[in-house]
């Protein structure tokens, strides 16, 4: 069953997949969006994650620990 997603989980999905080999930071994806400010990605990230389309890990980026979502591959 195909899951239903908004337009802006589409758009952010695609960049993932498309920019970004299928893993970023939500830090490096608001920088290839218009208009959306961090806060608004990362929410939608995190509501991709509920739908099983993207996991979430925590990794070190520099000094701070932060969230890197990586698109899940359906076999």
């Amino acid at each position: 069953m195909e899951k239903k997603l908004t337009d802006k989980q589409e758009k952010i999905l695609n960049i993932l997949k498309e920019d970004f080999n299928g893993t970023a930071f939500a830090e490096d994806v608001v920088t290839k969006t218009e208009g959306l400010t961090i806060q608004s990605v990362r929410a939608t990230l995190s509501s991709l994650a509920t739908k099983n389309l993207v996991s979430k890990n925590k990794e070190a980026r520099g000094e701070k620990m932060l969230t890197k979502y990586t698109v899940i591959v359906a076999e």
